[in-house]
């Protein structure tokens, strides 16, 4: 429930943020993808929504499904997969 209460501040602060950006870079595209305000994309949370609609029933499935034991595993091997791609990119 929290999700929510942090994520459209956050995105009303992103939007916030980019606007001055974009009318100073009027020439470069990647400051302005299509349907954006600021630095979120229309496009990308419209795709958002329904994905995530879908997702998070199956995935609270598969999460009481598994071993405590095995979701711990798989979560930390998640952790290792970011860390090293986080690695790779310095």
């Amino acid at each position: 429930g929290l999700g929510i209460l942090i994520s459209i501040p956050g995105a009303l602060g992103y939007v916030y943020a980019g606007w001055p950006h974009m009318a100073e870079y009027p020439d470069v595209i990647a400051f302005q993808p299509p349907l954006a305000l600021g630095y979120v994309s229309l496009i990308g949370f419209l795709l958002f929504i329904p994905t995530s609609t879908l997702m998070a029933p199956l995935g609270a499935r598969l999460a009481h499904r598994l071993s405590k034991r095995r979701l711990e595993l798989a979560f930390g091997i998640f952790l290792i997969l970011v860390c090293a791609r986080f690695a790779a990119s310095l």
